[in-house]
């Protein structure tokens, strides 16, 4: 045992300490992979030796032990990178747009000349009408939504822990003969700050008195922060003394004992610029006086830049079904107007449902940039919405509505999910007691880990008001409010908006 220790020990004083500094990410996308890369180049994963069998303890296992070159790197890390980039790319693209035709439209009985109820109403904030705004007429809109992306799957992005459950084979053998050692468990913590404004203007025109088009083209900036910190192997003090784990099978720095990582680095990185233009098309199948139904569909072409999170980085196509109801006119001009939307977003391939993958770096064997993006399906979302409309009178209405997504029935969304690991043997480090006379305690540790692609629901439900400013320019005023934790959550988020038809 003596022999272990003062291999383990000679080892120790190999050690090179690492300073944390800020790393400069090329874009957004990287920004969560630069907080992780500690300026030796290494991403914090866990470095197991797998290159050279050898004994604990044995007449090689000093010089094996402390050799770089060694060690390969578990890129554990990338899947909770690539899980949140997923989720961003999504949330771009279904951020819940200002309709580009609700504003007014007016349209009278062709027997009795007289208005019909949806000359009253306002239409909706976020869900499609189902009228068109009439032949050779012009609506123009603008929006401006704040989002600020506070939790991920009801954690707080700002203290996430992220799981290592170890137990993967290593070339270090208890003794001759036996088998080899398994990686102990680990764990670090991220802190994470994601903000997207989003300002859209809009342009719609009636083609004819059934059928409109409408093209949108938004200005997004992007603002992303993150922070790696807390790194801990669950190897008790990593002397392989009286029930604790060799450093030597897994560490956080390869050839060297590190197993303990208070503060690993951070980045940022922020970007201003046109997002991915919208154009929708929209025809009305049926018109009855209390009952209208459009069909319509979405086209989203990638002209943003998907690794600045602009825009989604493929083009996605939605069709959609309208319908709008409308009451008789009540006292003082009121008119309830319920409305329904049903439609389903189908992607392409983008960056941003990718694999982000680290380079070999050629002095040893860690991992670290620069990052290469695969492209992977973005998930499909099956969309809806409900909501009702409260006209009070013909210059204001007031609006509510409920808006749901089913993210991943075909494709998938990369996730996480939360793990426990108890009897793990408590972090000391490397330099603590020499002699290993102290058994280390016994600790739990919670995190994140991968959970694969799956499909899950969002919902958020939407409150506004819309008002006549001057003869048909329109203000909108709206807050959307998250109702679930699924996947990345900006729980409250403000809207305000004008609109001109002509």
């Amino acid at each position: 045992m003596g022999k272990k220790i003062e291999y383990c020990l000679a080892a120790a004083f190999l050690t090179a300490s690492a300073n944390v500094q800020a790393q400069t990410a090329p874009n957004a996308q990287q920004v969560l992979m630069y907080s992780a890369t500690m300026p030796s180049g290494a991403v914090p994963s866990i470095f197991t030796e797998t290159a050279k069998s050898t004994v604990l303890g044995g007449s090689d296992f000093g010089t094996t032990v402390t050799t770089a070159s060694n060690y390969t790197s578990n890129q554990n890390f990338v899947q909770m990178s690539n899980a949140l980039n997923a989720s961003i790319a999504t949330a771009l693209s279904i951020i819940p747009l200002s309709s580009p035709a609700s504003g007014v439209i007016e349209r009278k009985d062709p027997v009795t000349g007289a208005d019909l109820a949806e000359s009253s109403t306002l239409g909706p904030i976020f869900t499609e009408r189902a009228e068109t705004i009439g032949k050779g007429h012009f609506y123009i809109g603008f929006s401006n939504q704040d989002f600020h992306f506070t939790q991920y799957n009801g954690a707080s992005l700002n203290g996430l822990s992220i799981l290592y459950p170890g137990g993967q084979s290593s070339a270090v053998l208890a003794s001759a003969g036996s088998s080899a050692l398994t990686t102990s468990p680990a764990s670090f913590n991220l802190g994470m700050d994601v903000r997207l404004s989003q300002n859209i203007a809009f342009l719609t025109y009636g083609l004819t008195d059934r059928l409109d088009v409408s093209v949108g083209l938004p200005v997004v900036h992007a603002a992303v922060a993150a922070r790696t910190y807390s790194g801990q192997i669950y190897a008790g003090n990593g002397f392989a003394t009286n029930g604790s784990d060799c450093w030597c099978v897994n560490t956080f720095t390869a050839g060297a004992p590190t197993i303990i990582e208070p503060q690993i680095g951070q980045s940022s990185y922020t970007k201003t610029g046109f997002g991915d233009l919208l154009v929708r098309v929209k025809g009305t199948v049926y018109r009855k006086p209390h009952l209208v139904i459009g069909l319509g569909g979405d086209l989203r072409l990638p002209t943003g830049d998907a690794q600045d999170y602009l825009g989604v980085g493929t083009t996605t196509v939605k069709p959609f079904v309208a319908v709008s109801f409308y009451s008789q006119p009540l006292s003082h001009g009121i008119v309830l107007s319920p409305h329904f939307d049903v439609g389903w977003q189908f992607s392409g391939k983008s960056a941003l449902g990718g694999v982000l993958t680290a380079s070999q770096l050629s002095q040893s064997a860690a991992y670290g940039p620069p990052f290469t993006s695969s492209k992977g399906f973005l998930p499909d979302v099956f969309t809806w919405a409900g909501g009702v409309e409260l006209a009070l009178g013909r210059r204001s209405t007031v609006v509510a509505d409920i808006l749901g997504n089913q993210i991943g029935w075909i494709h998938g969304i990369p996730n996480t999910t939360t793990e426990t690991l108890s009897g793990l043997l408590a972090p000391t480090g490397v330099n603590g007691d020499s002699t290993g006379a102290a058994v280390p305690s016994k600790v739990s540790a919670t995190g994140l880990v991968s959970a694969g692609n799956v499909s899950f629901g969002q919902y958020n439900a939407s409150f506004g008001y819309k008002v006549k400013l001057a003869g048909n320019l329109l203000a909108n005023l709206n807050v959307l409010v998250r109702l679930d934790d699924n996947g990345l959550v900006a729980r409250v988020v403000p809207l305000f908006g004008l609109g001109y038809s002509f």
